[in-house]
């Protein structure tokens, strides 16, 4: 057989680490018929053991036992860790069948309730399969009757199953049963099974199912039964399950070399059995994962620590940063030293709206639920949303009752308060674009179980923005918010390392199919005016309009969904905003015209960060803790040499934190400190005296114990103090050590470096000083010191 084959050369080593296998081509010889495999064996004997499924021509998934479409022109093999995750899909759907039959094995009777891979396919925290399971099993329910009656019989079990379960102990699985799982899965392995996958009847498949009253439930989803109901089974073993046809298995069980269970707890029935809530939790959710390789294993074991180790959960609550509590769930609790920070990642977008034009602002939190009715939200977004009443009904003009609709809605959003702003008074073209900028919380209703630390929760904040503009003003503003997003991400350390996204019309979208296809346009010629690469991500826009998402890449190259730029033609129509514009200027050229002299604006919805919530998180994530001195919340220690009695070290101490930390005047003039600059201080003392740092004073035990204590509590500076410093009016000045810390931050050259050695360059260019060593900065007058400080701040590094 004649074949041709093409690599494909775009590739996703694991975890970055290594060079991946690729995903080869292969040219379907005219007339031929057969399977993936026999075209594989023909055309790539050699390497044909290292692919594990297949697309054809018309990017349908196929395992490698399935029959070649007649019409394709060609099949793409695909490797375990190629940039398309459907080889790693595949092997964890395979592997959580495989789990299936190994827990009926060790624990007989169980009832599972999902199998599936987790997660999206990426190599990262969510990878690898999961299973849901109850370790009991119901009676069977009998089939007869209508679809209807089937369906409410399937209910009832399932409704008698949840409330014998929720008497019964909180269930768990011993260690030596998770060793046992292991070894069932390794042999299952290795003893090269096939998935075999066939269609059965109603009869056949009820048989099979009867005492699994969620598998019956799913296989009674649809509006119709079908004649013959898909199933998967596995070679020389008793488990089947049903199986939907739409993503591809492996051909056998031989390429799963190594599988790990990562862990266990337990769930409510909620999503299987509504207001099952109460008693126990009686379903086990386990999560396992398999790979081609022990190596590989290993390989993600290992980063997966080093990813557990800086946790932004772990590492706030290490920090005294943030912590969450189940009084309200969702909503973290910042602490003032997490405060510190997020005052200093507001700043970035503070100075960034300062250069760039934009007007910060400030709207209600609640809303009349008139306002969602109008902006569309109240139909495509009620269900995330959080409404509110009062408990007592109030009265107007004291006597009847208010008869105006009293339901309102806590804002997830700002943008229909922007529009009231815009529409408060008349606007001229003269005044566009105008660049709405608010910090406010928002609030959007996410489900419990999805909750994680701060990077879904409840209630956040957003560096959100609306500009309102003509359209001869979008590619520019479009351009500018590239160019801001990149700032910041630069400031942050990330450089570079972000990728452009365009998503376009999903199907409950709402608004003209032409203004769409326009407004795609309009970011298309945009984002190829950046000159920077971008991807085309199909349906995934806004209800309201089509979007650039900007997904940021992290030190350790995982990407979050942070930033995002949104075209929108709906909210302006729908809430009649306007402006008066001359027919000949450039400001109605393109614009709908409302009525002669007056145009509807196109209005842009802008975030830089996102949420401020999950960009901490990241940020956390990014810096482990080692923050950069203009961010860190601990910017300096001073520690004594002699104990508190010595009274002129220590009003030495109090003058070194407060000139530090204040300025050269606070507290000069009185008892009581004053944080201000005098008139007649002003013009001597410079703008750096209105530049405020974080500096703390530790006293306890040793001084050997206490430089101990600063470094791992990761202060930038530590500033040693005694009888000598105090007479030359000096501090001894310590950099943290930071041997253990990441290299993360990208300088403009390209360079990845540490903290510290971005501070050392500083001391050589700008105060020509040799750094005695890589931690000790020898002695230093405090006027130098601050210097030094307000020039870190001011370069943010």
């Amino acid at each position: 057989m004649l074949v041709h084959v093409r690599r494909v050369t775009k590739r996703l080593g694991l975890f970055g680490a290594r060079a991946a296998h690729t995903a080869r081509t292969v040219a379907v010889p005219q007339g031929a018929i057969g399977t993936a495999a026999q075209l594989l064996n023909d055309a790539l004997p050699k390497e044909a053991s290292r692919f594990l499924v297949a697309r054809d021509s018309f990017g349908k998934p196929l395992s490698l036992g399935d029959k070649i479409d007649q019409h394709a022109e060609s099949v793409t093999y695909i490797p375990f860790d190629d940039d398309d995750t459907l080889g790693r899909r595949a092997m964890w759907l395979s592997a959580a069948l495989m789990f299936g039959s190994a827990l009926h094995t060790v624990v007989p009777g169980s009832t599972i309730a999902t199998l599936g891979a987790s997660g999206d396919g990426n190599l990262d925290a969510t990878a690898g399969f999961v299973c849901e399971a109850i370790l009991d099993q119901p009676d069977a329910v009998p089939r007869h009757g209508t679809l209807s009656e089937m369906r409410a019989a399937v209910d009832d079990a399932l409704a008698a199953f949840a409330s014998v379960q929720r008497s019964k102990p909180t269930p768990r699985l011993e260690p030596e049963q998770l060793a046992a799982l292991e070894k069932e899965l390794k042999r299952l392995a290795g003893a090269n099974l096939s998935f075999v996958r066939q269609d059965v009847s109603l009869d056949e498949a009820w048989e099979l199912f009867s005492r699994n009253p969620f598998r019956l439930k799913a296989l009674l989803a649809g509006p119709s039964i079908p004649e013959r109901i898909p199933i998967v089974r596995l070679q020389n073993t008793q488990f089947a399950d049903l199986w939907h046809g739409d993503e591809a298995l492996l051909r056998r069980t031989k390429p799963i070399k190594a599988s790990r269970i990562l862990n266990w707890s337990t769930a409510a029935l909620t999503s299987y059995v509504p207001g099952s809530d109460g008693g126990v939790q009686p379903l086990l959710r386990i999560r396992g994962v398999s790979f081609p390789s022990a190596d590989a294993l290993q390989e993600f074991s290992n980063e997966l620590a080093e990813r557990e180790r800086s946790d932004h959960r772990a590492l706030g609550l290490a920090q005294s940063l943030f912590f969450t509590h189940d009084t309200s769930p969702g909503s973290a609790f910042v602490l003032p030293h997490g405060m510190r920070l997020l005052r200093k990642v507001e700043r970035v977008i503070r100075d960034l709206y300062d250069a760039f034009g934009y007007e910060e602002v400030q709207t209600p939190q609640l809303f009349r639920s008139t306002l969602w009715k109008q902006s569309g939200h109240w139909d495509k977004y009620r269900e995330d949303m959080f409404s509110a009443q009062g408990f007592a009904e109030r009265s107007c003009c004291g006597g009847h009752a208010q008869q105006d609709d009293e339901l309102f809605g806590i804002k997830p959003m700002n943008c229909p308060g922007h529009c009231v702003m815009y529409s408060s008074r008349s606007r001229s073209y003269r005044e566009l674009p105008l660049r709405l900028a608010e910090f406010g919380p928002l609030h959007r209703n996410e489900a419990s179980g999805a909750l994680s630390g701060l990077t879904r929760v409840r209630r956040f904040h957003q560096d959100d923005a609306h500009v309102f503009c003509a359209p001869v003003h979008v590619g520019d503003e479009i351009k500018s918010m590239l160019h801001m997003l990149a700032l910041a991400y630069r400031v942050f350390g990330f450089g570079d390392r972000f990728e452009l996204v365009l998503s376009t019309r999903p199907d409950n979208y709402i608004g003209d199919l032409k203004v769409w296809e326009h407004a795609e346009a309009s970011l298309k010629a945009a984002l190829d005016a950046s000159g920077r690469p971008w991807a085309l991500n199909e349906g995934d826009g806004a209800f309201y309009g089509p979007k650039i998402d900007i997904r940021l890449v992290d030190a350790m190259g995982r990407k979050h969904q942070t930033a995002t730029i949104q075209l929108d033609f709906q909210l302006p129509e729908r809430f009649k905003l306007e402006y008066a514009v001359p027919e000949d200027s450039p400001e109605a050229k393109g614009a709908t015209i409302v009525r002669p002299g007056v145009a509807r604006p196109v209005m842009i919805h802008r975030a830089i960060l996102g949420s401020f919530e999950r960009f901490f998180a990241i940020i956390i994530e990014q810096c482990r803790g080692w923050w950069p001195f203009w961010m860190s919340p601990r910017q300096a220690v001073i520690l004594p040499t002699v104990g508190a009695d010595n009274e002129e070290v220590s009003k030495y101490v109090e003058h070194v934190r407060n000139f530090i930390s204040h300025g050269d005047t606070f507290g000069t003039s009185s008892a009581l400190p004053d944080p201000f600059v005098a008139l007649g201080d002003a013009a001597a003392s410079g703008a750096s005296l209105r530049t405020r740092f974080y500096v703390d004073v530790n006293q306890n035990q040793t001084l050997g114990k206490r430089i101990r204590d600063a470094q791992l509590a990761r202060y930038n500076f530590v500033l040693v103090v005694g009888p000598h410093e105090a007479q030359n009016n000096t501090v001894g000045v310590r950099l943290r050590d930071e041997k253990a810390a990441p290299e993360w931050i990208s300088t403009p050259d390209g360079r990845r470096v540490s903290v510290q050695t971005l501070i050392h360059e500083v001391i050589q260019k700008y105060f020509s000083r040799e750094v005695p060593s890589r931690v000790d900065l020898g002695e230093w007058k405090l006027d130098e010191l601050r210097s030094l400080f307000c020039i870190l701040d001011a370069m943010h590094v």
